[in-house]
């Protein structure tokens, strides 16, 4: 099975609390910024997502989906 993650960086404030909770260094901090200044988190490894949920899970601003893919 496949899993992706969705980053919605508009309401992403750059809190950093999901990217030590992936076991597969999915996610790191974007370069860029969003709207409203802040660095968003960006998942740059997508292909190594394992789908565990760990970050959605810890986001406060619930601004990270698991997809899999068929």
């Amino acid at each position: 099975m496949k899993f992706y993650i969705e980053i919605d960086a508009e309401i992403c404030k750059g809190c950093r609390i999901c990217i030590p909770e992936c076991p597969k260094e999915v996610i790191e901090l974007s370069e860029h910024f969003n709207t409203k200044g802040w660095q968003y988190a960006d998942p740059v490894r997508n292909e190594d997502c394992i789908g565990c949920k760990k970050c959605a899970a810890v986001c406060p601003d619930v601004a990270i989906k698991i997809f899999k893919e068929d």
